[in-house]
């Protein structure tokens, strides 16, 4: 069995009220809610960085590298018109 913390925590009465009629613990209620939460915002991390490596994996480096050099052009240009 894991360790486990105690810790103070403020909750909305209702919340707390509707948790006390799912379950015999308020703290099991709580700690498979926030495991829940856990697992949520991992899977979503994990899609997201999936996304990431094919949007990476297929871009056309050279083509972005091209159009950056030349959005850095336009804004020197600008940029020595303001001095001006």
């Amino acid at each position: 069995m894991a360790a486990k913390d105690t810790v103070s925590v403020t909750l909305d009465h209702e919340l707390v009220e509707y948790a006390k009629t799912q379950t015999g613990s308020l703290s099991a209620y709580v700690n498979e809610a926030l495991a829940a939460k856990v697992r949520e915002d991992r899977r979503r991390r994990a899609i997201l960085q999936a996304h990431r490596d094919r949007a990476h994996a297929s871009a056309d480096h050279p083509l972005v590298e091209r159009r950056m050099a030349h959005v850095a052009q336009q804004l020197a240009a600008l940029a020595a018109e303001g001095a001006k």
